[in-house]
Formats: structure tokens, C-alpha cells, sequence
């Protein structure tokens, strides 16, 4: 085996080759051949091995996200990774609305808005201006886009749907397929909860401020020889927020409003799993799709999504199995927005030419992805755990259709969004999990992509986990990951903007991590992390041009502080705190604070009542170089939170304030939009009510 590995280190290229995927997909459609044969007649299920080792509890806990053990530890401390849990009891507690707010809580992570008001996750810092730079896994299905290559749209999900989330903070992923560059985001709902206990029907509901309501349904029962479950929900807000001047010298409000219809459906029978999430949003323009505001009440933008994943595990022995994985994504967007208010200078192409009417831009757009995944999972030894895998995947575009209008939708000129409408992707990865001693466990990885549009690539990963005792584990890693450009970044044919680049090279990144945890007790923990990270090709458009390039080389570096105790045996204190430095966009360290602290108490005055505080504070925010403008201001909120329950199967409320002192904040505007950052809300209240059958 370890003359593999030194093959791989030393002969990259070769790997890199269309060789090695030739024969993979060989090899795959064969066995898939085998597979289908196996369906037509076989069901059993895998043999569930445990044991008290540390390399057995650590596997476990990466098989939850392959369905292949229902009933873990849920120990993250032993895992190769730097990670982070939250739980929906904190984070209803909190008074924590959507994905997107728990998100924000992890230590390292912060958000900066893109066009149209797109709240992105950055990642320590990671080029704030993509993306793609983090993966979202919902239930084991990832369900990044391919025009954008990110998730925005989902991050609206409730945590009323939500048992548990896990961030992974740096380069991999707990699926060994799923490739995360600066992170990645796992989210386990109650619906298909993974902790061996069974799904409790629920319902919610959800009042607030401007105008916000929700509602939503957990279910579950025995359907056909397996178990069936789902959720359900619907909600809406009519939220509009204050803005300066756009770059035409307009000012007024943006509509942020939203509506979101969301179903999760689950079903299981002996190795046999299928999962299906299907989503739809209705929402305004916000700051527009190029940075300017309209004045159309009429503007919208619709996205719907549609994952769907049909998978089968077989034991082959006690010691093997094989897992068949085959995934559906497909993306809508419908937009109509005016992108040039009445009187606007159409200055290219020349002559110059006044638009009397503003200009339009309407966008029916449509995107599919197909996957096929093989994987093998062996187990040598209680010490020793190894899987192989190949996948293939086949993106298209179905719905091109882009048009301007510069009548006032009278009359329009079409054309095709993109340049391009494929993208096809064979990957070829391994992961290798072993003991050294008692207390040591190694982990060694590897993926080899190949693209059918841009450079192949390949990374490798390796890990450290040392358990000195119960008490005290240290971690080392080193990990390289890839980003494909998206499409909006290449291919775009539209006037736009921001220009494409059809010469886009991948995103790579090289980074080591270290990691120290002392377990204080059951939940009590104190976890301290370093990384440094050499990004390389970055991809953005911060130039005069405005056109994407892979024009950055950048370093970063920082460390990140987590703490929490129980308190009385009844109450919780979580602490954690985040620095972070060095460049990430031409030359400077922009869009990102430096400093992140999140604070929260939770305190249960007994077996009825809970209180909690959340403070959240992040640092000043510097600009581009070309960005003569100021910092961006620090700014700390507050939120505090009041829940009643009167036994176990009553409704249960919660109170919450949000920016409890009315605080004025603003994310970060690109440069050259508007002259203004963007304005957040201010003080909100929510009410929310549930009850479990």
C-alpha cells in the first residue's frame, strides 16, 4: 500500500492522464452491470461491526453519511477534520431562524453578498467574491448548482427541520466523494435523523416581523416493509431594506421579501434508500443583478431545485460491502429585472445610446445533473478500514434563454446565457483509514477529477489523529482540494457586469491544519485550531476590467478557539472565537473581518422555562486595493430569547428579540456598485410554536 502512495506522490501527471479514467469508467460500467444484476434478485443488508477503539468509533461516525450504520456515537472529536456540531434544541433556543443564521455561528465563518442581496458563507476568509468555495450536503446529498456553484437558495431551510448540523472547517468533506474547498456544511434532518432513535411527527409555525410566517410538518410511518418520512413546509416574509445610492445615483428601498415551499421525503427498506428534496423560492431583486435599483415592482426571481438520490448497499462478507449511488439535481431561474433606470447612457457598444425606458434583463434558465457513483468499503481489520470509489457525472444545460428589453418589456432581443451547455466530470477516489499503536489513527486520500471543459485535477489528503487519552486528542492534517470555475464565471454570453473568462483554470489550495481538544466532560470541551492555507489561480473579477481571471496567489492564516460547559448540570456557556490574516484579494485581506466572537448562554430556570443571550461580533472588514472607501465597521448585536414548555408532549413557545438595541450594520458592497455598503435589519421579534405527536 505504501507503494501506491509514493506513486501517487510522485507521478501526478500520470495520474492526471485520461488513462486512468478510461479504465475507471471501464471498470465501473462493468461492475454497474453486476449491480443491476444483484438488484433483480438480492436484498440483504450490512453487517454492522462495532468496537471500543477509537478507529472503529471514528468510522462509524463517517458511515452515518453513507446510511450504512443507523445507530453512532455522533463523536466528531476523533474525526480526521476540523468540525463543529450544532443541535436544534441550542439553536431553537437561540432563537436561531434559518441555515443561513446557524451557519454564521461557526467559528471562522462570516457572510458577504453577492448581486441580487446572495448572502454566501465565506469560509476564513476564502475568496469572499465565489460561490463555490463550500459544499452543502443535505441528508448526504450535495446540492451545489453549476451556474453559480453554490447553495444560496437553500440556506433559507428552517432549523425547525433540522436535528443537527456539522461544519467542516478547511479543504474535504465526511463523504469522501464530495469535494470541499473551503469548507463544507452537513445537515441532518429530523426526517432522517441518523442517530438510531426514531422520527418524532412534529409540527411549527413561525410569526415575526415584517411580516414573516411559516409553517411546516415532520412525519413518519411504516410504508410498503421499510420506513417512510418526510417534512413539509412553507414560509414568507415581505422584508424591504434602505439603501444609498446605487451606481446610476438612485436611492430607496430593496425588496427582500421571500417565499419558500420546501418537501423532504425519505424512505427506507433493507440496503435499499431513496431521498428527494424539492425547494422553490419566490423573491425579490434586492440590489439587482448589476448593482443597480430598480424601480419595477414587478421584478422577481424564481429558483426551484430538485435532488433526488436512489441508493443500494450489499454486503458482499462480514468484512466488505459495495454501495450503488444514483443522483438527479436540476435548477430553474426565472428573473425579470430592470438593470437601468429610465434615461440611463447605454455606453457599449458605441455610439453611445440614451434608453429612454431603463433596460431590462429576463433570464429562463434551466440546469440538470446526473451521477453515478460506485464505491467499495473494506474492512481489513477492526485497525484497518478502506473504500475506493468512481463516480461520473453529466451537467447540461436544458433552458438557455436570456433577453433585453429596452421598450419596457414591449418587445425583446433574445439570446443564449451561456456559451457553453455541458460539463461532464469522472472522478476516481480512495480513502485508507489505519491504526498505528493503540492511540494513533492515520487517514490517507486521494481524488483525481477529470473535466471535459477545464484541467484535470488531483489532490491528496493526510491525517493525523492522536488520542493521548480520553481527555486530551490532537490532530494534524494536510489536505489539497480544486475548484472548478462555475459557469457564471466562464461561460456567461450576456452583457454583464461582471465579464466571463472561457481561459478559467480551477481553484487549488494547499492547507495544514493543526488541532487540539480537551473533552471536559460529556458535553464540556475546549478545542483550539491553527490553519494556514496557500490559495492558488483564485478566481475574481476585482480588476479594471471587471472580468474574471485567475489573477490571485494568496496566503492565509489564523487560529480559532471554541469553548463550552455545562453549567449546574442544566445550563450552557458557549464561547468561541476566531483571527484570521494574511491576503485574499489583490494583495489585501478583503471582505473579511479578522476578528470573529460568538457568545451564548442558555439558561433553564428548570424544567418549563429557558432563557438565552447570543452576542455576536464581527471585526472591521478591509476593501480591494483599488477600493479607496473606509473599513468596513465593526458591529456586535444581540439577541435574546424566551422559551415555555409544560411536560414533554405540550406546544412549546419561544419569545425571541433579535439586534435587541436597534444596532446599524452593514455588509460589505463591491467596489465600483454602490458608493454605500449594505444596510441589515435592525431590531425583529419572532415568535415561534411547536409540538411534537
Amino acid at each position: 500500500m505504501k507503494a501506491v502512495y509514493l506513486f501517487m506522490l510522485n507521478n501526478k501527471q500520470l495520474l492526471d492522464s485520461s488513462y486512468v479514467f478510461n479504465w475507471a469508467l471501464v471498470m465501473f460500467r462493468y461492475i454497474s452491470g453486476i449491480i443491476i444484476f444483484i438488484f433483480s434478485y438480492a436484498s440483504a443488508q450490512a453487517e454492522e461491526n462495532t468496537g471500543s477503539d477509537i478507529l472503529t468509533e471514528l468510522e462509524q461516525d463517517i458511515k452515518r453519511y453513507s446510511d450504512l450504520a443507523t445507530n453512532t456515537n455522533q463523536n466528531v472529536d476523533y474525526m480526521p477534520y476540523v468540525i463543529s456540531t450544532l443541535h436544534n434544541e441550542d439553536l431553537v433556543a437561540l432563537g436561531v431562524l434559518n441555515l443561513r443564521e446557524a451557519v454564521s455561528l461557526i467559528p471562522g465563518v462570516d457572510l458577504n453578498v453577492g448581486m441580487a442581496g446572495i448572502k454566501n458563507p465565506i469560509f476564513r476568509g476564502s475568496n469572499p467574491y465565489a460561490f463555490g468555495q463550500s459544499r452543502l450536503i443535505i441528508d448526504g446529498m450535495e446540492v451545489n448548482d453549476q451556474i453559480f456553484g453554490g447553495y444560496n437558495q437553500l440556506l433559507d431551510l428552517p432549523v425547525d427541520i433540522i436535528h443537527r448540523i456539522e461544519v467542516v472547517r478547511g479543504p474535504g468533506s465526511m463523504l469522501t466523494h464530495v469535494n470541499g474547498f473551503a469548507g463544507s456544511i452537513h445537515v441532518i434532518t429530523k426526517a432522517n435523523r441518523d442517530d438510531g432513535q426514531e422520527v418524532v411527527d412534529n409540527v411549527f409555525a413561525v410569526l415575526g416581523s415584517d411580516k414573516q410566517a411559516g409553517a411546516g410538518i415532520i412525519k413518519s410511518f411504516d410504508f410498503a416493509g421499510g420506513k417512510f418520512s418526510s417534512d413539509l413546509y412553507y414560509q414568507k416574509n415581505d422584508l424591504s431594506l434602505e439603501v444609498g445610492d446605487d451606481r446610476f445615483g438612485n436611492s430607496g428601498e430593496t425588496d427582500q421579501s421571500l417565499k419558500n415551499y420546501q418537501l423532504g421525503l425519505n424512505f427506507e427498506r433493507g440496503g435499499l434508500y431513496f431521498k428527494a428534496r424539492l425547494s422553490k423560492n419566490e423573491s425579490g431583486v434586492s440590489y439587482g443583478q448589476a448593482f443597480s435599483l430598480t424601480d419595477d415592482e414587478s421584478d422577481y426571481l424564481e429558483v426551484e431545485n430538485n435532488t433526488f438520490e436512489l441508493k443500494y448497499i450489499k454486503a458482499l462478507s462480514n468484512k466488505a460491502n459495495i454501495e450503488f449511488a444514483l443522483n438527479y439535481f436540476d435548477e430553474n431561474r426565472d428573473l425579470q429585472n430592470k438593470v437601468m433606470p429610465d434615461g440611463a447612457m447605454l455606453m457599449m457598444p458605441p455610439p453611445p445610446t440614451l434608453l429612454t425606458e431603463g433596460r431590462y434583463f429576463l433570464v429562463d434558465y434551466s440546469e440538470q445533473t446526473f451521477s453515478q457513483r460506485l464505491q467499495f468499503n473494506f474492512d481489513f481489520s477492526s485497525s484497518h478500514k478502506f473504500q475506493v470509489g468512481v463516480q461520473a457525472r453529466q451537467a447540461k444545460i436544458n433552458d438557455n434563454n436570456a433577453a433585453v428589453s429596452d421598450d419596457g418589456l414591449q418587445s425583446s432581443s433574445e439570446f443564449s446565457l451561456f456559451t457553453n451547455e455541458k460539463r461532464d466530470i469522472n472522478i476516481v477516489y480512495f480513502e485508507d483509514m489505519f491504526e498505528v499503536g493503540e492511540k494513533t489513527t492515520v487517514q490517507i486520500g486521494g481524488k483525481l477529477s477529470q473535466y471535459s471543459d477545464v484541467d484535470d485535477q488531483s489532490a491528496l489528503r493526510l491525517a493525523v489523529v492522536h488520542r493521548y487519552n480520553d481527555k486530551n486528542i490532537y490532530k494534524a492534517m494536510y489536505s489539497q482540494a480544486y475548484r472548478e470555475p462555475s459557469w457564471r464565471e466562464q461561460y456567461l454570453s450576456a452583457p454583464a457586469f461582471f465579464l466571463p473568462n472561457t481561459d478559467l483554470d480551477p481553484e487549488t489550495v494547499d492547507a495544514y491544519e493543526m488541532s487540539y481538544i480537551r473533552r471536559l466532560g460529556h458535553r464540556d470541551f475546549f478545542k483550539i485550531n491553527a490553519f494556514y492555507l496557500e490559495n492558488k489561480s483564485q478566481i475574481d473579477a476585482q480588476n479594471q476590467n471587471r472580468r474574471f481571471d485567475n489573477s490571485e496567489e494568496n496566503n492565509l492564516y489564523g487560529f480559532e478557539f471554541e469553548y463550552e460547559i455545562d453549567i449546574f448540570s442544566r445550563d450552557v456557556l458557549h464561547v468561541n472565537y476566531s483571527y484570521l490574516d494574511g491576503d485574499n484579494v489583490t494583495g489585501e485581506l478583503a471582505n473579511s473581518a479578522q476578528t470573529l466572537i460568538d457568545v451564548y448562554y442558555l439558561y433553564r430556570l428548570n424544567n418549563k422555562w429557558n432563557f438565552s443571550g447570543l452576542v455576536e461580533y464581527v471585526g472591521d472588514k478591509g476593501r480591494i486595493e483599488t477600493d479607496t472607501r473606509d473599513d468596513v465597521d465593526q458591529y456586535g448585536l444581540l439577541d435574546l430569547s424566551a422559551g415555555y414548555k409544560g411536560n414533554e408532549k405540550s406546544v412549546k413557545f419561544t419569545f425571541t428579540v433579535k439586534n435587541v438595541f436597534d444596532k446599524e450594520y452593514s455588509l460589505p458592497s463591491p467596489a465600483n456598485t454602490y458608493p454605500e455598503d449594505f444596510p441589515q435589519s435592525g431590531r425583529t421579534w419572532m415568535v415561534r410554536v411547536s409540538k411534537e405527536f
